[in-house]
């Protein structure tokens, strides 16, 4: 009788060990994306994250256990190097059988271009893409199609689990189309009123919702505003009724603080990465939640001009 339990056994482990090694090894940048992979991939194996959110990506080294990581991954899944510029060399020494997604390459997307008629600015190619803006997570439209395009290339690598994926993708586009609803009722009173941010990284939420943004600091974290495009700040402060400005939690607002002076203005924060957010499928949804939320209390506050 021992004899058959543990032949039992071992044929259990073995059917388990099989099973958890068809199981794709998935390494995801951003915490924003790592929420919508991890919503399709729910129920089956958890992607990595590997950065937390408080790190910029657009100045960032890798550690050598990352590296292990990428090198350890049968899918990477970016935006690509406009945003992640410290992957681009990296990816260049992973196994030549892991798959990379980069997103900003899906066809399917809404893209937008950066707006440059707020500063010169140096421009963005990649793969043929001129000037465009990288930020495509803020759009909840092109959210849904991230969420598709995982799941088709999580099918192709880990057949075994297609009908998984595809309902896990569903189900989160049905919670898209239902947060899509409840922003735009939440920021309608405030859409018309003006405000500034810190780095031209919205332009997706502002568009689809019809937000009145009229301009930003930096059009890119690492770029370093001219003296010219402050002044004209300066005067739109109160040209323009500006309401707010605001600042990311990843940046040092002593800039915007400096900007600001003794004008009438309030001080938001926007965070477009989740920084403080939990890993998972929710943190998506919350980091939109959070977004409008911000945008509505700051505009919604009388200000004294």
């Amino acid at each position: 009788m021992e004899i058959v339990r543990s032949y039992f056994f071992i044929i259990l482990v073995l059917m388990t060990f099989q099973a958890t090694a068809s199981v794709p090894k998935v390494v995801v940048t951003l915490k924003p994306i790592h929420a919508l992979v991890s919503g399709v991939m729910d129920g089956i194996a958890t992607p990595h994250l590997l950065l937390s959110g408080k790190e910029s990506p657009h100045s960032y080294n890798l550690y050598p256990s990352q590296m292990r990581q990428l090198h350890a991954a049968n899918l990477i899944i970016w935006v690509g190097p406009t945003v992640e510029s410290f992957l681009d060399k990296a990816l260049n020494t992973v196994n030549k059988n892991t798959k990379i997604l980069s997103l900003i390459d899906i066809s399917e997307l809404k893209l937008l271009q950066i707006r440059k008629n707020w500063e010169t600015h140096h421009n963005h190619e990649y793969n043929g893409q001129l000037n465009i803006d990288p930020h495509i997570w803020l759009s909840s439209d092109n959210a849904k199609v991230i969420v598709q395009t995982v799941a088709k290339t999580l099918s192709r690598i880990d057949a075994d689990n297609e009908v998984q994926y595809n309902i896990n993708a569903n189900n989160i586009i049905v919670r898209l189309n239902q947060l899509e609803q409840t922003l735009q009722q939440r920021l309608e009173p405030v859409k018309n009123l003006p405000y500034l941010v810190f780095h031209d990284a919205y332009q997706y939420f502002e568009e689809q919702y019809g937000l009145n943004v009229m301009g930003a600091v930096k059009l890119s974290p690492e770029a370093h505003p001219s003296i010219k495009h402050l002044h004209n700040l300066r005067i739109d402060l109160k040209k323009q009724k500006i309401i707010c400005i605001f600042s990311e939690p990843q940046f040092e607002s002593s800039l915007i603080n400096t900007l600001i002076g003794d004008n009438a203005v309030r001080l938001g924060m926007l965070d477009p990465l989740g920084i403080d957010l939990p890993n998972g499928i929710d943190s998506y949804f919350t980091l939109l939640n959070n977004m409008a939320d911000s945008l509505k209390q700051c505009l919604s506050s009388n200000v004294i001009r």
